[in-house]
């Protein structure tokens, strides 16, 4: 090959329009490409994880979101269509896709966990439902909380009033599920008293 046919084959290359560059790189991932990953995920990841926190507000969320979204591109790479967009478009549609499910997931399951937690409040003495609602905020409860050990405290204070997961609770302080569930029992038992007491 001359040295012009050269060059004029390397100027190609490099003015590659995207798109073409896009399509050859979801071609090569779904050859099992593992370089043409690495190269989509260093060219986008950074991206990806960005659009991610933009919605969930929580690095380590946006970081699970920006994983599970380049194993999609590995797994289905047919999905990417060059001619429809751009790899980095359509890499953006599906972290917010997938935040936005994370996102209602979590709170569809913070609202299961409340709703067990004030079924745990109710006691067959009085009709506690409503009065477990409103004392939340006396200060009595409140003293109650305080009491409580601190590891008791925490758990509740995130499960029911931070409206986390019984299951997130256990992973961000780093104990089994089982653990939590058995603290906020434990706990729920001393403000049940003071609940008790009040309705007395």
């Amino acid at each position: 090959m001359t040295l012009a046919m050269e060059q004029s084959t390397h100027m190609s290359t490099i003015e590659s329009p995207p798109a073409t560059h896009d399509r050859l790189l979801a071609d090569a991932i779904a050859r099992a490409d593992q370089d043409a990953l690495r190269t989509a995920y260093d060219l986008y990841s950074r991206f990806v994880n960005g659009v991610a926190l933009g919605i969930l507000k929580d690095p380590d969320l946006a970081a699970d979101v920006t994983q599970e979204v380049f194993v999609r591109l590995w797994q289905r790479p047919e999905r990417f269509d060059a001619g429809r967009g751009s790899l980095k478009a359509f890499l953006q549609v599906d972290a917010h896709g997938r935040s936005i499910d994370l996102l209602r997931s979590r709170n569809a399951a913070a609202r299961r966990e409340r709703r067990e937690f004030e079924k745990q409040w109710s006691t067959p003495v009085a009709s506690t439902e409503e009065l477990a609602m409103t004392a939340v905020e006396s200060e009595s409860v409140r003293s109650a909380l305080m009491r409580l050990p601190e590891e008791q405290r925490t758990a509740v204070a995130m499960a029911y009033f931070g409206g986390y997961s019984y299951r997130e609770v256990a992973d961000r302080l780093g104990v089994p599920e089982g653990t939590i569930k058995s603290r906020i029992r434990l706990a729920l038992r001393r403000l049940q008293g003071v609940l008790e007491a009040q309705a007395a």
